[in-house]
């Protein structure tokens, strides 16, 4: 029998765990899409949701952690499988034929580079406020951090929105192939539902592409004000 070690090790193995992996991001940027649509309902709604994350620390810094985990996990996997498949063929084929492939399939390394790019930015920016600590330490009338505020004041400058419209750019490529070859990977073929897995990457891409975008857009056209 062979060790679990020796499977992780495989090609097989290692593209199973990158799919978990893979899958279990999308479930969290789908959520944190969800959440921060908050910010049509104004101040007190974000500010009251991000002040109830706060108020259960341990529940917030372990998912932090796991979230870093999985990430880090499928980037190693990544890139061990991109070097594996680089030294099973060193030649590059002379004349490449995309009859079955898409765009987003043959960019999943570039896209996957701008989202890491655009990840570390973004924790930067928002999370850390080391790019913009103007805002950090402002509390709102009920004495809660000001996300709100934060994020209205963020984008309301021209080069933060192209920043997070070619992030979101990379995302929605990322996730149009990603999430259809992870069920694809897990063996979640199946005649009657193989339209609805195929379907599923660019519908979740599109989804939460289009309500991040609409959150920045919103605010950079004033119709979302602090």
């Amino acid at each position: 029998m062979a060790r679990p070690s020796n499977h992780f090790q495989s090609s097989v193995g290692s593209k199973v765990v990158m799919a978990l992996s893979g899958l279990g991001l999308v479930i969290y940027v789908i959520f944190h899409m969800l959440g921060n649509l908050q910010v049509f309902e104004g101040a007190h709604a974000l500010n009251g949701y991000a002040a109830f994350l706060r108020d259960m620390p341990i529940l917030l810094w372990t998912a932090r952690i796991g979230l870093l985990n999985l990430a880090a996990l499928h980037i190693i996997l990544a890139i061990r499988l991109t070097l594996r498949n680089h030294r099973a063929r060193p030649v590059a084929y002379t004349v490449r034929e995309y009859r079955q492939a898409s765009f987003a399939s043959r960019t999943m390394a570039a896209s996957g580079l701008v989202l890491l790019l655009f990840l570390i930015f973004h924790l930067l920016h928002l999370t850390a406020g080391v790019i913009d600590p103007s805002s950090v330490d402002r509390l709102d009338t009920e004495g809660h951090r000001d996300v709100y505020g934060k994020v209205v004041h963020a984008f309301q400058n021209p080069f933060i929105v192209a920043l997070y419209l070619a992030g979101q750019l990379g995302l929605g490529l990322h996730l149009n192939h990603a999430v259809t070859s992870s069920l694809q990977t897990l063996g979640l073929e199946h005649a009657a539902f193989n339209r609805l897995f195929k379907a599923a990457g660019p519908a979740i891409a599109l989804v939460v592409v289009l309500g991040n975008v609409a959150i920045i857009l919103a605010i950079f056209l004033g119709i979302v004000r602090g």
